[in-house]
């Protein structure tokens, strides 16, 4: 197989996911009812496939009038699973973020992998595949068409894997975004690290108590009177003693400080 069918009017983008998913399955399948499911497919005789939680359903027009009912069942992923994975998945920040955004990070099978769980059947062993029609072959062209198309909608959607799983998209959207919040998936507490972490909020000031006689509500009290002279600084007072050798070191600058200046020094303390 080069990748996924192509159904009507819609082109096979190839996604890793999709080639992906089919490569597993057609492993040990005849490659003649392969071909010729991929025909059927291309064709249009798939109708109305539908993911749900464990089976995917679809119908298949044959040789007869009425078409055939496909039916593709694989196990379910418990809450526990589905807890482990989303808490594995949201502690990497490229998974999160690559998946948020509608795609499937390789990755993602390994985690699953890791975890003891499968995001694609190992093959059609894997499955539970049925069909209405009389062929007892393994898989018949219906199944085979069925999945062929299944591949193609999963190039526009790889949720869809995980909606066969047991976890419709927004669901997992949102227990990875949970997971992904400060405290775990209860939002409890803060993160170890997060900023401001141990920094306390300000208490808000109580708010001044009501009057109790209701014609004072309007009313306010005078305002401070201001002081009839501004305040200004006390002088600084220069009461220490000059230290012992200064008078000698002024007497030694004075003609330096009148040949730059050519003004007298100011008058310093009392020596």
């Amino acid at each position: 197989m080069t990748g996924g069918a192509q159904a009507p009017g819609r082109a096979g983008r190839d996604r890793w996911w999709s080639r992906r998913f089919f490569e597993a399955l057609e492993a040990g399948a005849d490659a003649g009812r392969l071909e010729r499911g991929r025909g059927y497919a291309a064709g249009g005789a798939v109708r109305d496939l539908k993911v749900s939680a464990g089976e995917v359903l679809a119908r298949v027009q044959g040789s007869r009038a009425r078409p055939y009912r496909v039916s593709l069942i694989r196990p379910r992923l418990e809450e526990d699973d589905w807890e482990r994975l989303s808490a594995a998945l949201a502690g990497q920040p490229l998974f999160r973020a690559r998946l948020l955004a509608g795609e499937l990070p390789p990755e993602v099978e390994r985690v699953f992998e890791l975890l003891g769980a499968d995001l694609f059947p190992r093959g059609l062993d894997d499955l539970v595949a049925t069909c209405s029609c009389p062929d007892w072959g393994h898989p018949c062209k219906h199944v085979a068409a069925a999945l062929y198309v299944l591949a193609a909608d999963l190039d526009d959607d790889p949720f869809l894997l995980l909606a066969w799983l047991g976890r419709e998209r927004g669901e997992f959207l949102s227990g990875l975004r949970r997971h992904a919040r400060p405290g775990g998936p209860d939002g409890a507490g803060e993160q170890a690290g997060a900023p401001f972490a141990d920094t306390p909020h300000p208490a808000a000031p109580a708010p001044p108590a009501l009057p109790e006689d209701p014609e004072a509500f309007w009313s306010a009290p005078d305002p401070p009177r201001l002081p009839e002279e501004p305040l200004r600084p006390e002088p600084a007072l220069f009461t220490a003693d000059p230290p012992e050798g200064a008078e000698a070191l002024l007497d030694a600058l004075e003609p330096l400080y009148t040949r730059l200046t050519g003004t007298e020094p100011p008058a310093g303390p009392s020596r």
